[in-house]
């Protein structure tokens, strides 16, 4: 028999093949999402994950995580951009209430929705609006509202959160969209 092609430097290659495979894969996998092939089921699974990480003011470290590749560049830059004048802002006024650093900045109501409901995606070339239904009962009283999620294609082919239409008709609810909301203030 010969050596080159025991069982067991068969098995050793297989292993090494395998463990360069690993890195490949999750990368892969980091770059593109699962849920993002349609505008509709990235809207789904972006708010699925904005409801289960309860975000509330920029996305803390595991929701980032988890959000960030579901983002256009143009909203990641936004959003890096107003962590970090949030940042200097906590070192100059430590007494003071940073900007962003509570309520909901992806829906319009500030203590967040409880449920979501995706409506067809309008799809016009690269981009996408999405109208999601949300829900937010607290007390016996029930607040219901729509807002608009704005997609674009990603290079993978992959639909990206760009923005939100804020669509609240109530006293305090956040008005315009997510973008203008995250501009850095000078």
């Amino acid at each position: 028999m010969n050596s080159n092609h025991s069982p067991r430097r068969r098995t050793t290659l297989l292993a090494a093949v395998g463990l360069f495979l690993i890195p490949v894969a999750t990368t892969t996998r980091a770059e593109t999402p699962a849920n993002t092939d349609t505008p509709k089921a990235a809207a789904k699974a972006f708010y699925d994950i904005v409801i289960k990480r309860q975000v509330r003011g920029l996305p803390h470290k595991e929701a980032w995580t988890e959000l960030q590749p579901r983002l256009s560049p143009k909203l990641i830059s936004l959003v890096e951009a107003a962590r970090a004048e949030q940042a200097a802002f906590m070192k100059k006024q430590t007494d003071e209430k940073p900007p962003w650093i509570d309520g909901d900045l992806f829906t319009s109501l500030f203590e967040g929705p409880q449920t979501h409901s995706e409506g067809e995606a309008r799809v016009s070339a690269d981009q996408a609006k999405v109208s999601v239904s949300f829900t937010y009962t607290e007390g016996g009283s029930t607040t219901k509202w729509t807002d608009t999620l704005i997609l674009t294609k990603g290079p993978a082919g992959n639909w990206l959160v760009d923005d939100v239409f804020y669509g609240g008709g109530w006293d305090f609810a956040s008005e315009g969209k997510l973008s203008e909301s995250l501009k850095v203030r000078e």
